[in-house]
Formats: structure tokens, C-alpha cells, sequence
């Protein structure tokens, strides 16, 4: 990756393999998921279309449970990730998973990655900012779609669309 670039999450997407049918491991392991079954902290990205997104594998070795990252706020490098994305407004620039990962430069060379090594792509604490969490059903999924698995900070505009209700109300400012 080239430059430094940082985000802090305001968006995620939860996926359990065991009884999740939108989950991509809950047929078993495959060349794809195999690193969902490895250690916690390991990048899953995976090609839709032409585009890339992000997940966190978050369970123990052997449950291939993840996180999908929907939306970072740009947080430094925002230079570079302009550069990568094009003339976009700001508040779109990482405004959902392929957009991020074109932001920061995230493709299937970051499969497998390790969060927790400290070198590339790494996850640290946030502090100081206050959150409003808000949960809706996952953007994109037919199966499950009753799970309200998206987890959003409501008082960010860098959430991406559609809007869950409770924000819908009262938009992000801006």
C-alpha cells in the first residue's frame, strides 16, 4: 500500500457462519473462506464484480465469523485517498466497502493480512469520539435480511446509503 491512510470505522456488517446464510463460509471452508477459519484479526477481502471489501475475521480459530468494514471517516491521508477515488465529495470518499477499499489501496493482496502485527493494515482503539450506535438489517443481502447485523455511528455523514431508519429521521449532520 502506498501512503499512509487512516479511517475510523462508522459502519460494519456482522456475519456468523453457523445459521447465517449470507454468510460466504456457511457451506464450509473453501480456498475462498479459508482464512475465516484461521486466527482472529485476518483480513477476508473478497472480489464482487470489479470491486473489493473488507472483513475482519472475529472469531476463534475454526469459526469463520467476520465483520465486514461498510464505512470509514477519512481520517489522515485524505490527500492520497482523493487521489486514489477521484473527484469525489469527501463524504463520499469511503462512504461503503469497495469505495474504502479503493481508498486505501485494500485488494486480494490483503488477503489474510494480520490486524494485529502492526505492519499494513491495523486496527487501533478509537478515543475520544462520542458514538451513537444504530442497528438495521445489511445492505445488499436477501437471506437473513431480517438480522439487524448493520451496525452504523448515527451522528456520522460518512455513513453509507441507504440510511438506517433511525438516521433517516434525523440525517448525520453535515
Amino acid at each position: 500500500m502506498h501512503g499512509d491512510v487512516a479511517g475510523r470505522i462508522v459502519e460494519t456488517e456482522a456475519y456468523a457462519a453457523e445459521g447465517d446464510p449470507a454468510a460466504h463460509a456457511s457451506r464450509g471452508r473453501t480456498a475462498r473462506t479459508d482464512v475465516l477459519f484461521e486466527m482472529p484479526g485476518r483480513a477476508y477481502v473478497f472480489r464482487t464484480r470489479q470491486h473489493h471489501c473488507l472483513n475482519v475475521a472475529v472469531e476463534e480459530r475454526g469459526v469463520p465469523g467476520c465483520v465486514l468494514i461498510r464505512a470509514l471517516e477519512p481520517v489522515a491521508g485524505i490527500e492520497t485517498m482523493r487521489a486514489r477515488r477521484g473527484q469525489v465529495d469527501d463524504a463520499r470518499l469511503t462512504d461503503g466497502p469497495a469505495k474504502l477499499c479503493e481508498a486505501l489501496d485494500v485488494d486480494m493482496r490483503c488477503y489474510g493480512d494480520d490486524f494485529c502485527d502492526g505492519r499494513g493494515l491495523h486496527l487501533l482503539p478509537a478515543t475520544g469520539v462520542p458514538v451513537r450506535v444504530v442497528s438495521a438489517p445489511r445492505v445488499g443481502v436477501t437471506a437473513a435480511r431480517e438480522r439487524l447485523w448493520r451496525y452504523c455511528d448515527a451522528h456520522s455523514r460518512y455513513v453509507s446509503r441507504p440510511w438506517p431508519a433511525p438516521m433517516r429521521r434525523h440525517p448525520p449532520p453535515k
